[in-house]
């Protein structure tokens, strides 16, 4: 049960200003993963309130750090959840993304580039980049809704590198167990994506020229293999 403490202003005051470059560092994380439309100062506004919130919640059965990081977290994807990532327009624009790119390799005979499959949907690239980070996001937010049932740490947290030890974690051991698993069963090319966007947070730009292949496809790629994770999960 937990156990909630009240703490003197001054100390309340101190340990808000200590947390604030944490609340603009996990912002910041998952700006990368964001469309450009979404500001990062809306990200670090709601980050403060999740602070505010784990402070004055304090619970001393928990290790401070990953409590209030669980919390800055927390408040940026309940924000983002109001944004509707996961609404119809973005998965029926998913289908169209899909559907465009297996036609245009057909056609072509080859991986058509963004340019090509943004002029076969009629936009432009910014809004088909835009588009495509809107659903690349989509799936991370389903992955949290899993993880959120289980009052744990987000996906990132977990494939993370930085992520905290077991006995600093607030998850269980069951769920790692389950991720590590999923993991496990993604192929290579999966798996590398998810490496170098997670662990060493490149762009999706960046991941494709590594990957010498377009924006679109480790777009992806990245959403197969979370939602695959997704599947491996729930089944376990």
């Amino acid at each position: 049960m937990a156990k909630f403490y009240s703490i003197p202003e001054k100390e309340r005051e101190e340990l808000i200003l200590k947390y604030m470059p944490l609340v603009k560092s996990i912002a910041l994380r998952i700006k990368r993963q964001l469309p450009p439309s979404v500001d990062l100062q809306d990200l670090i506004g709601y980050g403060i309130v999740g602070l505010i919130n784990a402070i004055d919640r304090m619970d001393k059965t928990k290790n401070p750090e990953s409590y209030i990081k669980i919390r800055i977290r927390g408040a940026i994807y309940d924000y983002l959840r109001s944004l509707d990532f996961g609404s119809r327009r973005v998965r029926e624009k998913e289908k169209k993304i899909k559907k465009a790119l297996e036609e245009l390799s057909k056609e072509l005979g080859r991986e058509p580039t963004d340019e090509e499959i943004s002029q076969r949907l009629g936009e432009n690239v910014e809004s088909f980049y835009h588009d495509l980070h809107s659903i690349s996001f989509s799936y991370i937010l389903s992955l949290e809704d899993i993880f959120k049932q289980d009052e744990g740490r987000s996906y990132e947290e977990i494939v993370n590198s930085d992520a905290p030890s077991i006995e600093e974690s607030v998850i269980s051991k069951e769920m790692e167990e389950k991720v590590r698993k999923a993991v496990e069963k993604l192929d290579e090319k999966e798996k590398m994506v998810l490496q170098l966007i997670f662990y060493e947070e490149l762009p999706l730009k960046e991941v494709a020229q590594i990957l010498g292949c377009s924006i679109s496809r480790v777009s992806q790629i990245k959403a197969r293999a979370l939602e695959r994770m997704k599947k491996y999960i729930r089944e376990e």
